[in-house]
């Protein structure tokens, strides 16, 4: 399976959206032959209905099928009311070939920081299916993402939330928000972050990225792609059997 981790679209009529490095990615994205597509949010910037009506067009432009959750920046300016209308349902389940997807909506409105809360905990729990793939996806970061400066709006639950992860063994947990690429094994679960596809607001040599993930034998690998470059570099890999995680960031060796 391959599943293709994009985030931070942040699209606008102002300076923060970069179309031209959008449309490369979108190029790249399509050539990837994904089974699916997660955004975690953030594909406008202010929740504007002008932003939205964009990122609707946009996005159609992705050729995979795709999931969607909301970011803090979609929430803005009653902006929650419209993700409904243009996106979906901001909480969703999938039950996808291997693996099911849950994501979630961590953003709140009007607000930089989120939460995800005890009724969301509970879908987690009642969603995670036994020999089957649990994917979790939301939009905040769960601890520090280092990078990407001084540390805020981590969600307020974000122990709590952590804490459950790692109690029932989810594998795989997809976020974004920090403009920043990362990825880090705790327990065993393999934490997520996706950059930004497409914002001007990138944190130093980062730049424009996306995540492509492939999931086979038991072995999910996590690789980053630069998008004005067009190069990617595995960035992680994760043996589900034996519990072995490989990164890149530190493992000197294999850098």
């Amino acid at each position: 399976m391959r599943i293709v981790h994009i985030s931070d679209i942040h699209c606008t009529h102002g300076t923060d959206y970069n179309e031209k490095v959008y449309e490369k990615a979108v190029k790249i994205v399509n050539s990837l032959d994904a089974d699916f597509v997660f955004v975690s949010g953030d594909l406008t910037t202010d929740g504007l209905l002008s932003e939205y009506e964009l990122a609707q067009k946009k996005t159609k432009e992705i050729s995979s099928e795709m999931f969607v959750v909301p970011g803090n920046h979609d929430e803005r300016n009653l902006g929650f009311k419209l993700f409904p209308e243009y996106f979906g349902d901001t909480d969703f389940i999938h039950s996808l070939k291997n693996v099911t997807l849950i994501g979630l909506a961590s953003s709140e409105p009007d607000k930089d920081d989120g939460r995800l809360g005890r009724g969301r905990y509970q879908k987690i729990v009642d969603c995670i299916v036994p020999h089957k793939l649990t994917i979790v996806g939301f939009h905040h970061h769960l601890i520090p993402v280092p990078g990407s400066g001084r540390e805020t709006n981590i969600i307020e639950d974000a122990g709590e939330t952590l804490d459950l992860i790692l109690r029932k063994e989810v594998p795989l947990v997809l976020m974004g928000h920090r403009h920043v690429p990362w990825a880090v094994k705790i327990h065993k679960t393999l934490l997520v972050n996706a950059g930004t596809f497409s914002c001007n607001r990138t944190r130093a040599h980062y730049g424009y990225t996306f995540n492509v993930i492939d999931i086979e034998d038991k072995i999910i690998t996590v690789s980053i792609v630069d998008i004005k470059k067009e190069q990617t570099k595995k960035m992680v890999e994760f043996n589900l059997v034996d519990g072995c995680c490989t990164n890149r960031y530190y493992d000197l060796n294999n850098k």
